[in-house]
């Protein structure tokens, strides 16, 4: 692995345990803290998948290293949410809530996904992606106050 893949693999780890940190409720730390969160939340969230038997998903592969995006976002807002609960002092865990129109719309395309999967309705695209979709405006919500 090369110095500048390694970068990016770092700056990968970066965001998912930015966005991590922002859906456990998280708002102090770091570039530093953000990495060991994108990394511990990738293998947590690689071994929660796994032990489920769920499919990887968005694996960016840099230099011959592959990163589960998706997991390690969910693993390390797991281990902010589970830090919270456990730790004492000034933390305090919250999730910002989503405006009218996010959370209307995250509604409308769950409802879409779930007549898709029970064959009410048949359009060109999956009820996984419509619910996928669903979660990812959730998030975009969650992470920009501003929508």
């Amino acid at each position: 692995m090369t110095l500048v893949e390694l970068i990016i693999l770092l700056v990968i780890a970066a965001v998912a345990g930015a966005i991590g940190q922002s859906l456990g409720g998280y708002r102090q730390g770091g570039f530093l803290l953000a990495v060991v969160l994108g990394f511990v939340g990738a293998l947590i969230g690689t071994w929660l998948a796994r032990s489920l038997g769920l499919p990887t998903l968005l694996e960016v592969n840099v230099g011959g290293v592959g990163f589960p995006v998706i997991w390690a976002i969910i693993g390390a807002a797991l281990l902010v949410a589970l830090v919270g609960f456990a730790g004492r002092g000034g933390y305090r865990w919250s999730v910002t809530p989503p405006t009218r129109w996010v959370l209307t719309l995250s509604i409308l395309l769950a409802v879409l996904a779930l007549l898709v999967l029970t064959g009410t309705l048949s359009v060109s695209v999956s009820a996984f992606a419509l619910m996928a979709a669903a979660y990812f405006v959730l998030l975009i919500g969650n992470l920009f106050r501003g929508l």
